[in-house]
């Protein structure tokens, strides 16, 4: 009767079923996994046995560990949806339950867990709530990019097929808006430029945004040079869609293959682009500027022809212009660098500069055509990015990510472990209900400051999230040193604390874990710790309990 059950979890369960055993170091094993497992996610017979940070990289094994672990503290079952990549490699969501599995006499030995293929349910959930929210979804910048802009605005989805246009959209293709919509935007493209549409279209959900030159052939047949812009359209933190801005490049195109005798013409056009055109010739000397340079770097370059970019590119990037505006008349390919630029008030401001080298019908280099624009907003809201995928918003402090890089850094050369205490608020949840999250929100910026000003300098403190925060204590190496910190903690911690119109008595309960282990990870760590402090906060509270392992 065993074997029958086993062959029907084996063969007869349609959906991804695991088993893992609960080892006495509190690490999770593969004990056992069915045939769907094993032909949706390419695991084989070696993974039993093995760990999860053994099996998978560092984030999948991270994931699983937080949702196993809370069912091995709490004893009870645990649904959670995550994506995964199937064998295929496309990425899939997953929804998965955890129960509990305990022998006869009652002891905690396995969990068990059943995962369903729901990718198909998200995306119909996806499809429904780009339909319902689209304009509802900052709807005035909406309307300001369709309706009032000058270049042509396509929406389509992730398979290429037009959802929607702006009116220019129409006048430049000669379609209406009925005829575009559910047909493939590549069909629009000249054929010679598919390939690079595609690639393009592939690069921008992955996240490079850049501006590419194609060429769209509209209802007439006529062949139409376009700078083009793929950006991806983000709801709920997943792409759904993409904006494609496609400005026409043609009548710019005429006049600056015609620039010797149409100089004049030229100027009246630049002089109506935003972004600053720039003509140089094969010795870097201005040829010509835009007017728009006032406005852009707060120049007027009318009076600086013959004049090389060492007067306005900074030092450290002259090299870098150099080496890329030969590279580009070489090999007769344009282009884009980032690099600083000279504003008259600003100082050196961050500029990304795109150039295209023409050639006489003799195919002699005659000038290069550069257009620059100001990117340091962009940059500024690079480094906030950067900042913020390492730090916790509400205090500043380091978040998880954080940590674990430096844990990783930490422990390279190191022949002992690690100490990490993990501390958490006692009776929060009660603070938040009777003073509301803003003064649960003041508190936890408050703990975060105290924390801070309790530890050394080379020590660092990081918030996990809600009323979880951790201490890394990286030359603390015996339980004595680490109880003197956490005793310093609580007496930082001590006494009545006015947070607005509220009088608080704040309490920690805290985890230590020591380990002489080599190689230890900063998750067994920081699993050792939260089991600690799970302990005080049993024992009563207002502790801290030591692990060592």
């Amino acid at each position: 009767m065993e074997l029958s059950f086993i062959k029907v979890l084996m063969e007869g369960i349609q959906e991804m079923v695991f088993v893992m055993e609960v080892g006495e170091d509190t690490n999770f094993y593969y004990a056992f996994f069915n045939k769907a497992a094993m032909e949706t996610i390419r695991l084989d017979q070696k993974a039993i046995g093995r760990t999860f940070r053994e099996v998978h990289d560092f984030d999948k094994a991270s994931l699983l560990e937080a949702q196993y672990t809370k069912v091995l503290k709490t004893g009870e079952s645990v649904t959670f949806e995550a994506t995964y990549t199937n064998i295929n490699g496309e990425i899939r969501n997953g929804k998965s339950t955890l129960t509990p599995i305990f022998n006869e006499d009652g002891s905690f030995t396995h969990i068990s867990s059943i995962t369903q293929d729901i990718t198909n349910e998200k995306i119909a959930e996806t499809d429904r709530d780009i339909t319902k929210n689209r304009l509802v979804k900052a709807e005035s910048q909406y309307r300001s990019l369709f309706y009032k802009n000058s270049d042509a605005i396509f929406t389509i989805d992730l398979h290429g097929h037009i959802l929607g246009g702006n009116k220019t959209s129409e006048k430049l293709s000669n379609y209406s808006i009925g005829e575009l919509i559910g047909r493939n935007f590549i069909e629009f493209v000249d054929p010679k430029d598919r390939e690079s549409a595609n690639k393009y279209f592939t690069e921008s959900i992955n996240g490079d945004l850049k501006d590419y030159r194609l060429n769209f052939v509209d209802k007439t047949g006529e062949r139409i040079g376009c700078l083009v812009k793929f950006i991806p359209i983000h709801l709920h933190h997943i792409i759904s869609g993409i904006y494609v801005i496609v400005k026409d490049m043609r009548e710019l195109d005429k006049l600056v293959s015609k620039y010797v005798e149409s100089e004049q013409i030229f100027r009246i056009i630049t002089e109506n682009v935003h972004d600053v055109v720039i003509m140089m010739n094969h010795n870097k000397e201005y040829l010509y500027v835009s007017p728009s340079s006032r406005e852009v770097f707060g120049y007027d370059y009318e009076n600086n022809s013959n004049q090389t970019p060492s007067i306005n590119i900074h030092a450290n990037d002259i090299k870098l212009f150099e080496n890329r505006f030969e590279q580009s008349i070489r090999h007769a390919k344009p282009f884009q660098i980032q690099l600083r630029a000279k504003h008259e008030k600003k100082g050196w401001i961050w500029t990304e500069i795109s150039g295209s080298p023409v050639y006489s019908d003799e195919h002699q280099f005659q000038f290069m055509v550069m257009t620059a624009r100001d990117i340091s907003i962009q940059k500024e809201y690079e480094n906030k990015l950067e900042y913020f995928a390492y730090h916790d918003s509400l205090t500043g402090l380091p978040n998880r990510r954080f940590l674990s890089d430096r844990f990783s850094e930490l422990l390279k050369g190191k022949k002992t472990g690690i100490t990490i205490i993990f501390l958490d608020i006692d009776n929060f949840k009660c603070i938040n209900d009777v003073w509301g999250h803003d003064i649960g929100d003041l508190v936890i910026q408050e703990f975060s400051k105290r924390l801070s000003q309790s530890i050394e300098s080379h020590d660092i403190a990081a918030r996990l999230g809600g009323d979880e925060f951790i201490v890394m204590l990286p030359f603390v190496e015996n339980e004595e040193e680490a109880i003197k910190v956490a005793e310093k903690i609580q007496r930082v911690m001590e006494g009545t604390w006015h947070i607005e119109h509220a009088e608080l008595t704040i309490t920690i309960s805290m985890g230590i874990a020591l380990s002489t282990q080599d190689n230890i990870t900063d998750s067994v760590m920081l699993r050792n710790a939260d089991l600690a402090m799970y302990e005080a906060k049993r024992a009563g509270k207002n502790l801290y309990k030591v692990k060592r392992f």
